[in-house]
């Protein structure tokens, strides 16, 4: 923040009335907003005066990356060129450029926080589990969310992470969560169909047994059966995480495939 020339205000009350004053006496008269999926503003950017707003109830691992995606409007260069324009003329980015301006701030914002490379270096070095992006996500001071994000999509291997919403466990043994979102790596996403697999995930789904229960917080890895998009059964292990505010079901796919319902072991070579 400090190489981007930034004042960081943290715990900010960023309730209506605030914001509606921080805007009509901006210097520039344009801030930028980053929004929560609730449409909470959690931190705003100040164009000219180079002011970055942290809201007083953002969560703390969600700070560093709000801090550094406001960073990035500031600091690539068209964007803050374009901010400079903006200023002059009084005018306003179309919806399609500020679309395109808040993903580059993330991406910016990912990079930074993940040092580029150093974080594939780091995971490369540790095992392949659900395990490893908790541990990443201290050591790089990020928000599991992320840090599980930046593993899947990184990483080599055939994998993904699927996101769930929190969800009650009926008496019955039965659940429907709500699926948030489907992270896959590019391998895992050109072998099977992410959408058509977890479009519907309850109690019976093939990934079910490794969603962690009641007060559970991890389950061991479980062999699961996933199709391809050309109808091969895939051995795949399925582990999951659930941090009380989501859950996180991890799964690579083995390389091993079944043939008429039987599986075939690591350990066979496959002809």
């Amino acid at each position: 923040m400090e190489a981007a020339k930034l004042q960081v205000v943290e715990d900010a009350d960023m309730h209506e009335g605030m914001l509606r004053k921080f805007l009509k006496n901006a210097a520039s008269g344009f801030a930028q907003t980053f929004k929560s999926a609730w449409s909470k503003v959690l931190g705003l950017f100040e164009a000219n005066d180079r002011i970055v707003l942290i809201d007083k109830d953002t969560p703390a691992p969600r700070v560093p990356f709000i801090k550094l995606h406001e960073a990035g409007h500031g600091s690539i260069p068209h964007q803050s060129k374009m901010y400079a324009i903006i200023h002059d003329c009084e005018k306003t980015l179309d919806p399609d450029t500020t679309d395109l301006f808040e993903r580059e701030a993330n991406v910016f914002a990912s990079e930074v926080l993940f040092q580029g490379p150093v974080f594939l270096q780091e995971a490369s070095q540790m095992t392949f589990n659900v395990k490893t992006p908790i541990s990443l996500a201290r050591k790089f001071g990020a928000s599991n969310y992320s840090t599980f994000r930046r593993y899947v999509t990184t990483n080599p291997h055939a994998c993904c992470v699927v996101v769930l919403n929190p969800f009650t466990l009926e008496i019955d043994g039965t659940f429907h969560p709500e699926l948030r979102r489907i992270i896959p790596s590019t391998t895992f996403h050109n072998i099977f169909d992410c959408l058509h697999l977890f479009a519907a995930i309850d109690h019976v789904h093939v990934i079910a047994p490794a969603i962690p229960l009641g007060n559970k917080r991890m389950t061991a890895p479980k062999e699961v059966i996933l199709m391809d998009r050309n109808g091969q059964q895939h051995l795949c292990l399925a582990e999951g995480f659930n941090t009380k505010h989501q859950v996180f079901v991890l799964i690579r796919d083995t390389g091993a495939f079944t043939t008429v319902g039987i599986i075939v072991p690591s350990h066979y070579a496959v002809s």
